[in-house]
């Protein structure tokens, strides 16, 4: 299964042309189980403006897998956090490390377009594609 991050979901939306874009496209297309949690679906809707585009956002995940953190969940994160900061790499938003430790817990890959994530998968067992 694969968990695509917001960074790529803008990037799909906004029909830029990108590997990671393509990857999904493509995975898409082969109707691959695609993941996603709540924080994703809130990023989107924080940058949109239109409640038209919302509703096309909210059906589009429809068919998609949701993921839900839990408590255990919360804490792994905390722990990517520190750990990527004791190897020398400040990850820029906490929201990275909970999507990494979900994916890591669901033994999800996960298509990103974000530096973080590459740091994040040196010091963990975060599998990328």
């Amino acid at each position: 299964m694969l968990f695509v991050d917001t960074s790529v979901w803008i990037d799909f939306l906004a029909d830029q042309e990108s590997s990671q874009v393509n990857l999904l496209v493509t995975a898409l297309d082969d109707e691959e189980s695609v993941c996603y949690t709540g924080i994703v679906i809130q990023e989107l809707f924080q940058g949109i403006d239109s409640s038209k585009f919302r509703l096309q956002i909210e059906k589009g995940f429809e068919p998609m897998i949701e993921i839900f953190p839990n408590r255990k969940t919360y804490g792994s994160a905390a722990t990517l956090y520190r750990d990527s900061r004791s190897n020398g790499h400040q990850i820029r938003s906490s929201i990275d490390c909970l999507i990494a430790a979900c994916c890591i817990e669901h033994k999800l890959e996960l298509l990103h377009h974000d530096r973080d994530f590459d740091y994040i998968a040196e010091i963990s067992k975060l599998r990328l594609r």
